[in-house]
């Protein structure tokens, strides 16, 4: 019996080293890291990020360009493969409904058939474009996670970034 004991304290203070030693390896691995190999991507571009010149055209035929940035407009981009974006599309669209759609430029991304709930939900409220992954609105917003959500100046600069319509301020015309 004592013998019993005594293997079975020895092997309980055997699982606490083991325990101890794996604990003390992570953080060593986390220490050692590359940069940027740890922790979610940047979920969205910050305000008073000015956007680069880029060219995209709108499913109505709209040029969109750092120069469609003519008054405050609200921008929401969104993807045909991520399970959020649909979850969130209802509540874009409730945020936008009312405002002038020159003022509203909703970008998917994604192939044209995927993307077509999208387009009838955001059509009538917004500027719609439709563009492969990486196109040319999305990587101007620096490739953020979606779906993200901005409000961008008449010159061009993001004024307001969220992860939710919610977030987002109506700006005011001007």
């Amino acid at each position: 019996m004592p013998y019993l004991v005594a293997g079975l304290v020895f092997v309980g203070l055997l699982s606490v080293f083991d325990l101890l030693l794996i604990l003390a390896v992570v953080r060593r691995l986390r220490e050692h890291a590359p940069p940027g190999a740890a922790g979610p991507p940047v979920p969205f571009t910050p305000p008073g990020t000015a956007l680069p010149e880029f060219t995209a055209t709108g499913l109505d035929g709209t040029a969109v360009t750092r120069a469609y940035f003519t008054e405050p407009t609200i921008v929401g981009l969104l993807s045909t493969t991520c399970a959020s974006c649909r979850e969130r599309l209802p509540e874009f669209a409730d945020r936008i409904r009312g405002l002038d759609a020159r003022r509203v430029l909703a970008v998917v991304e994604g192939d044209r058939a995927d993307a077509e709930p999208f387009v009838a939900a955001l059509s009538p409220l917004a500027t719609v474009v439709v563009e492969p992954p990486n196109g040319p609105v999305s990587t101007a917003f620096g490739r953020p996670a979606y779906p993200s959500f901005y409000v961008v100046g008449a010159d061009a600069v993001v004024t307001a970034s969220t992860l939710a319509p919610s977030g987002l301020p109506v700006p005011a015309a001007t």
